[in-house]
């Protein structure tokens, strides 16, 4: 079983790798732009089979460790594009949410290599058993994060490019500046309920836990957790915020969407490097 793991992981990252290069070649070549991938539900279907398979090995869902999590927000990301790429017909964009999928299983991938080659590894899914029930919103919110971003970052590069009168080769492939706005903003919307229905049902599971006489330990993981989400939600409140209070402009709520999500990565990361 353990091989059989190690072998499924790492093809994964390279099954998404394998996604971009191919939505690359019709970002470039302008080719079956409004053609539907059927790559992408195979992909899905793989990474599904993965996730049990490791759920069966470890007894547990994988929804525990953050190597667990970021792979869980890679396929969310995959299937969150697969219906959008159902209802738009249009795959222009594509290349840059497979690049950032590819870039979390790799990480994933790499982390979880270790988990497989580690005899203690089942330990890990004896902890936090209460937090299973908000880690897979939170994963949904880290998703539409991660969305949030991906269109952010289009739309503030073909704004600019269009400032400067400069309608190259990215900004005459890219979809409509006003479509990708609307989507980044939309995305930090749907973040922020996810992240909201997080907070919430972690604060009952741990006063709950706490009301049955258990002690409830915060070791640095746990609290990394609580910090990485509350400032994502920190941050989706403050684009929600100004954009319909404050009336703020789609730039700068894309700006913020994107500083957000760079903030969260980092903080990620920092994270799974401590751990």
């Amino acid at each position: 079983m353990d091989t059989l793991l190690s072998i499924l992981n790492w093809l994964l990252p390279l099954i998404y790798l394998a996604l971009a290069i191919d939505y690359g070649a019709t970002f470039i070549l302008r080719n079956r732009t409004h053609v539907r991938n059927a790559g992408v539900f195979l992909a899905i279907v793989f990474h599904c089979v993965f996730l049990v398979l490791w759920g069966v090995r470890f007894g547990g869902l994988p929804l525990v460790s953050n190597y667990e999590i970021l792979s869980v927000v890679a396929l969310s990301s995959a299937g969150v594009y697969w219906a959008i790429e159902l209802i738009t017909r249009d795959r222009r964009a594509g290349v840059f949410v497979f690049l950032l999928i590819f870039l979390l299983q790799y990480t994933s991938s790499m982390f979880l290599t270790a988990m497989i080659d580690q005899a203690g590894a089942q330990d890990s899914h004896m902890q936090y058993g209460w937090g299973r029930l908000h880690v897979l919103p939170a994963a949904l919110a880290y998703t539409a994060l991660a969305f949030g971003a991906v269109y952010a970052t289009l739309y503030l590069v073909g704004q600019r490019n269009m400032k400067h009168h400069n309608f190259g080769l990215l900004f005459d492939r890219l979809p409509p500046l006003d479509l990708l706005g609307r989507m980044s903003f939309q995305s930090m919307v749907v973040g922020l309920a996810f992240m909201t229905v997080t907070i919430i049902t972690g604060s009952v599971l741990f006063s709950h836990s706490g009301s049955n006489g258990q002690v409830m330990s915060i070791d640095p993981k746990l609290m990394a957790k609580i910090v990485i989400g509350s400032m994502a939600w920190v941050i989706c409140a403050i684009d929600v915020f100004g954009k319909y209070v404050l009336k703020w402009s789609v730039s700068r709520v894309s700006a913020i969407a994107l500083a957000g999500f760079l903030i969260i990565a980092a903080l990620f990361v920092t994270s799974l490097a401590l751990s």
